[in-house]
């Protein structure tokens, strides 16, 4: 009898703990562990992180924001070079570049990053939406910007960010980090250009669809192990049916963040400058079709 007490006392234990760890799963993927902030105290958060590169003259110059994989900006007191050869790029096609820094203004270091965001565990893509969001408003009010000529380009978590954006209804769900959308906040935008980005689970866009649907370039690599290009399709799928351009590029034997220079050294990623030459020339034309063309 006391055996039997002792296990029925056992498995009423397990219960709770599995119940409460259930709670907990769904609390924190539906946003409500997520610190919140009116659009104006996200911005301000972000703001004196963010980096503007813009061509010489007044402008005003079309733009686009540019938001980075979850390893983030900075390699501990070191930044990265990702975002900087795109930078670049932008400029000399006369092109603003913006870009966004999502974690050391939230205090998340280099380190931190890998053990955290790149899990899933911290900033997934529904709250990193938020900065997003909030981002455009702020980039459509530099006077050297035409706010009706921005794009957004994301890589792997960035590209995650951006769709989970653009897959939320503003009628009936807000950014998980922010309390309310910023005003007319998709006004101006005119595509997105997404390279390795992560659309597993629980990214929204694969399985709902798009709320303000953009149109998309893309660029996966066949040997991607870290972000499964199919989910991906299913949401490109979404944009195709509703009469929106895609442009999907596939390279092949690519892994993911294959164009980063720095990529950890034993990782399943490897670095390939050939591969990454074909990711610079997707973006050069991304932006002369979508940000410069004179039907534009």
């Amino acid at each position: 009898m006391r055996w039997r007490r002792a296990a029925g006392w056992t498995a009423g234990v397990l219960a709770v703990i599995l119940a409460a760890g259930g709670i907990f799963v769904w609390l924190s993927l539906n946003g409500s562990l997520t610190r919140k902030y009116t659009p104006e105290a996200l911005i301000a958060l972000l703001a004196p992180h963010i980096v503007v590169v813009k061509p010489e003259g007044d402008g005003p110059f079309p733009a686009v924001l540019m938001y980075s994989g979850c390893e983030g900006l900075w390699d501990g007191a070191q930044r990265r070079p990702l975002m900087g050869i795109y930078a670049d790029i932008a400029v000399s096609e006369g092109v603003v570049a913006i870009i966004v820094d999502s974690l050391k203004p939230r205090g998340i270091d280099s380190s931190q990053a890998y053990r955290l965001v790149c899990p899933g565990l911290a900033v997934r893509g529904a709250a990193r939406a938020g900065d997003v969001a909030v981002t455009i408003a702020w980039a459509r009010a530099l006077p050297f910007v035409n706010p009706e000529k921005i794009a957004l380009a994301g890589w792997s978590h960035g590209g995650w960010a951006i769709m989970d954006m653009l897959a939320m209804r503003p009628d009936s769900e807000t950014p998980q980090s922010l309390t309310a959308w910023p005003d007319d906040t998709f006004a101006g935008l005119r595509g997105m250009f997404l390279v390795y980005p992560y659309c597993g689970f629980p990214a929204l866009a694969p399985w709902r669809g798009f709320a303000e649907p953009l149109p998309a370039w893309a660029i996966h690599g066949t040997d991607d192990a870290t972000a499964d290009p199919a989910p991906c399709d299913r949401a490109y799928g979404h944009l195709v049916a509703a009469g929106v351009p895609v442009a999907v590029e596939v390279v092949e034997g690519a892994t993911h963040a294959f164009d980063r220079p720095d990529v950890l050294p034993g990782s399943s990623s490897k670095y390939d400058p050939a591969f990454a030459a074909i990711a610079h020339d997707q973006f050069r034309r991304f932006l002369r079709e979508v940000l410069l063309a004179p039907w534009q």
